[in-house]
């Protein structure tokens, strides 16, 4: 059973969360990612855990130097405030799921593995 410490030791950025917020989330993931998905198990359910904080903007979570800055930001003028975002940077604003995170779209990898199979029908 993965524990707030793990989640911490893999993301960095959670250590100022605290461990009953992390506890909530990985209880969430559980409903999702169980043991049946063998070795990926552990590694889902932090990054489902840490997705779904990021996206609820739980408090504690650190900001990156890249994330305080405007990302895809390709040109920046002041005088008369002239700014350019890069089209990447604003398709990928208006992504939402998995992708919208990068622990969402670490989630998504093991997700498509683990759970992404074919579904056959057929009469009996």
């Amino acid at each position: 059973m993965v524990t707030a410490r793990e989640l911490r030791i893999r993301y960095r950025e959670f250590a100022g969360v605290a461990n009953d917020d992390i506890d909530y989330w990985l209880d969430d993931a559980r409903r999702i990612v169980t043991v049946a998905w063998g070795p990926d198990e552990d590694p889902a359910l932090l990054a489902l855990a840490a997705h779904n904080m990021a996206v609820n903007d739980v408090p504690g979570i650190a900001k990156s130097e890249a994330d305080q800055l405007p990302a895809g930001v390709t040109k920046f003028k002041s005088a008369s405030m002239d700014v350019s975002v890069s089209d990447a940077a604003a398709n990928r604003s208006l992504t939402a799921g998995y992708a919208s995170t990068r622990y969402g779209q670490d989630f998504a990898i093991m997700l498509r593995r683990n759970a992404g199979g074919p579904m056959l029908v057929g009469c009996l």
